[in-house]
This record gives structure tokens, sequence and C-alpha cells, in this order.
């Protein structure tokens, strides 16, 4: 019997930022209320009415569906930033774990993987809260303890996948796009390879995948025999005032999530679906 999978990847929604992942209205702790911005209005369209009824018209029995939230779930409060809704760490896992806990219950297995400590405190501490709220999988299959994890390494029908929020940037030139997550996937895959061959257990990944720089990146590394497709996801937050300040010429940011399908020990598709639409102004004087 054919075995098949779609693994979903989303990232750096960055729950509580004004330019993040958003519901309509937010209702805060003290009584009163936090509405979208016209950009949080068009990634909730397209994460509601979009990605997600995308994703489920693609499940069916026959294929199982696996969600992955690869970190930066929240955005914190952090670097004194004016551009949150709310400093309270607790109202903003309150509102990620409601926007998650409907895909995690369809799911047949979902995933959280811990982001960058000043959004998400350190140990993750608001990653593991939305964790045990929503009851993604337990790595290992324990029966307590943890439900976050720093590194995934997730074995799906025999494809190997190397998961964690953290790696290598896209590139901050057209020209050199994409050139640190081949070096980056390389040095894994060798590590890999090389460990195999002394007889440890170190297994070079079929798939890698990162996130972190809100940038859509993929990749295909060959290395003695071995073909590793290499991802960098990209996120759910618009262009913040820091992304603004680095990189002013361009909409540095990519709305979106990743979907891989395996069939059989391989994969068979993988594909971004991101949302078209420009986040610069542009004036005209006539």
């Amino acid at each position: 019997m054919k075995k098949s999978a779609q693994v979903i990847v989303t990232s750096d929604h960055h729950i509580g930022s004004t330019v993040g992942l958003c519901p309509p209205e937010v209702y805060l702790d003290d009584g009163g209320e936090y509405k979208q911005t016209k950009l949080q209005a068009e990634a909730w369209k397209f994460w509601e009415k979009d990605f997600w009824p995308y994703v489920w018209k693609r499940a069916n029995p026959a294929r199982k569906t696996i969600l992955v939230f690869n970190g930066d779930l929240v955005d914190g409060d952090h670097h004194a930033t004016n551009q949150i809704w709310t400093k309270s760490i607790f109202e903003q896992v309150r509102v990620a774990a409601d926007i998650l806990v409907k895909h995690t219950e369809r799911a047949d297995a979902s995933y959280i993987v811990r982001g960058t400590a000043a959004h998400v405190q350190p140990s993750g501490t608001a990653e593991e809260a939305i964790a045990q709220k929503v009851k993604s999988t337990r790595i290992g299959g324990a029966p307590v303890g943890s439900r976050s994890i720093y590194h995934l390494m997730l074995n799906v029908y025999g494809v190997e996948m190397n998961i964690a929020h953290h790696g290598p940037n896209p590139g901050r030139r057209i020209w050199t796009h994409g050139n640190e997550l081949r070096s980056y996937t390389r040095t894994i895959v060798l590590d890999g390879l090389i460990s195999m061959g002394k007889g440890e257990k170190a297994i070079p990944p079929d798939v890698l995948i990162r996130s972190h720089v809100h940038r859509k990146v993929q990749e295909t590394c060959f290395d003695y025999g071995h073909t590793c497709l290499s991802f960098v996801t990209p996120a759910w937050q618009w262009k913040t005032e820091y992304a603004h300040r680095i990189v002013s010429h361009e909409d540095i940011s990519d709305v979106g999530g990743l979907i891989i399908d395996i069939d059989d020990g391989e994969v068979t598709n993988a594909e971004f679906k991101i949302l078209p639409i420009s986040q610069s102004s542009r004036a005209t004087f006539e």
C-alpha cells in the first residue's frame, strides 16, 4: 500500500506584532481590543481563506498531514519595540493557541519548534506553553514532558527531515541569493556522510528546513551520490521597522508557507504558497 504524507511548514507568525499574523479583533485582558491593520487583514484572509483550505483540500485518509510550526510563533516584548499590540506574553500565547488549535486537531501529527529567545522567552517558554495548549505531538511518543523542541529530526516514510528555526541568511545581494543555504546544507550533509562512513548513527538529511529570515529560498545539493533539498521558509509577518532599516529597497518579507509531498520514501513535490502582494508604498506627483 502506498504511503503518502504532506508536510506543512509555517514559521515566524510573530503573533502579538502589529505587522504579524492577527485575527480581525483581539480582546485584551483589561477589556480593550485591538483591530488588525489593512496588511494584517490581507495576511489573515490568505491564512484563513487560501492557505489552509488548500492544505485541507489535499488531505485524505490515504495522505497523512503533518504540521510543523517552525519557531517565533509570538513576537514577545523585545528590543523596546513599539510594534506590538500587547506586552503580555500570556495574551500573545492565548491568541496563538486559538489560531493554531483548529489545525492541530485535524492533523495526524503536529510539531512546534522553538525560535528566538528575544521573541519567545528563554528556553522557548512561550512556544512550550502554546504546544501544551494545542497538545502538539511529543517527540519520541513520550507520555509526559515537553511538547516543543529546538531541533526536529523527523523521518517521514523513510525521508529524513532536519528542521530548526535558525540557519543561514538568504543573501543580501541578488547574485548571492542561495549561496549561504547551499554551503550550510553541504556542511550538514557531508558531516552526516562522514559519520556514516565511520559507522556512527548520524544520517545525512534528505530535506533540510530553516526559517527566521522571512524570505523563501530553495536549493538542491548533490554530494557523493546524496541529494538534499533545502529550504528557508517565508514568514507571516510583514516588514518591520527593523527590516525597513536594514533593507529599505525591497519587500524583504515573503508571507506564506511551505508544502512538501512525500510518497513511498521520496519527495514528489515541494511548493511555496505565497501571498502575492507588495508591502511598498508609492507616491505619485502629476
